[in-house]
């Protein structure tokens, strides 16, 4: 049975990612290398990706997947944290909104824009994680940096209570509480994200995900029969097909020339920024990238994976 490949989890509100990964390690013994492809806030729930064995080369590639969430807007008050587990900054009015309002503010949110991420989060300031200093009491300052949205779509009209759900698809580094945050502010008014769950990270989803409760009672049989195949992910990045010498060349480490390949996906590249792309032949699996050698266009291997010994 093959043990490299993804497991994904549908984690509950509540739950820390490290935890989870924690537990799937455990339950696979010492020895097994165990990662994951982004962490999930313990404040939102929904799509974490674990990966297993040589998959574990892979995290930087499916953290630059695009993803795709649901979340629920409280108007009417702006919080420390920009989510419901903070304590609240800032209260305006909101009862003036109507929803033609909320549409011409989505607007705002297409394509790139600057967004400054919540001072309780995993960006670095001065070396230090700004959620370490912000518990610490300390000041934080954050630099605003650019984040592409590919959509946002109202998926409900303005509650009696305040609340607004959206679902919102971006890029890597995008900050769902932070848009929860903005949109607020554009609209003239505070509000702050008071439900979270992430519904995809490229191919991986919530019919795909193994409902956390599950994972106590797995084996590490039932856990490996779970992972999806390394070649999932060929459904974001276009993927060739090899034969013996093209496997002789990744050995090796050396570059693939086109003509010894044949196209087995062409991926959904508009949705993804990297220039990544796959190559199987034989035992290897690879994530390669053009280069020109002597006048021929071929492959170059950056991550070179070996399943042999697994198979």
């Amino acid at each position: 049975m093959p043990k490299s490949g993804f497991l994904v989890i549908n984690k509950p509100f509540g739950e820390r990612s490290t935890h989870c990964v924690e537990i799937v390690r455990r339950k696979l013994g010492k020895k097994a290398r165990v990662g994951h492809g982004g962490t999930l806030d313990s404040t939102a729930s929904g799509v974490l990706v674990m990966l297993t064995g040589a998959a574990t080369r892979l995290s930087n590639i499916v953290m630059g997947f695009p993803k795709c969430y649901a979340a629920t807007l409280q108007l009417g008050s702006e919080t420390n944290t920009d989510d419901a587990s903070g304590n609240v900054i800032r209260e305006a009015e909101w009862r003036h909104l109507s929803v033609t309002d909320v549409d011409d503010a989505i607007s705002e949110f297409s394509g790139w824009r600057l967004q400054t991420p919540p001072n309780v989060s995993a960006v670095h300031v001065n070396g230090q994680r700004a959620h370490e200093l912000s518990r610490n009491g300390q000041e934080v300052k954050i630099a605003p940096k650019p984040v592409y949205f590919e959509k946002v779509l109202r998926t409900t009209d303005i509650s009696s209570d305040g609340k607004l759900s959206f679902e919102i698809y971006c890029q890597k580094g995008t900050y769902v509480r932070s848009f929860g945050r903005d949109i607020a502010r554009v609209l003239g008014t505070a509000g702050h994200i008071c439900r979270l769950e992430r519904k995809s990270a490229g191919p991986f989803n919530l019919d795909n995900a193994v409902d956390f409760s599950k994972i106590e009672t797995m084996t590490a049989d039932d856990i490996y029969a779970e992972l999806l195949e390394l070649s999932v992910i060929s459904d974001v990045l276009p993927m060739y097909a090899g034969d013996e010498k093209a496997e002789k060349k990744l050995a090796l480490g050396q570059n693939v020339p086109l003509d010894l390949l044949s196209v087995r996906s062409r991926g959904k590249t508009e949705n993804y920024f990297g220039e990544d792309v796959l190559l199987a032949a034989g035992s290897y699996f690879s994530v390669c990238g053009f280069v020109t050698e002597n006048g021929s266009v071929m492959l170059h291997p950056s991550i070179n994976l070996y399943l042999g010994e697994e198979l």
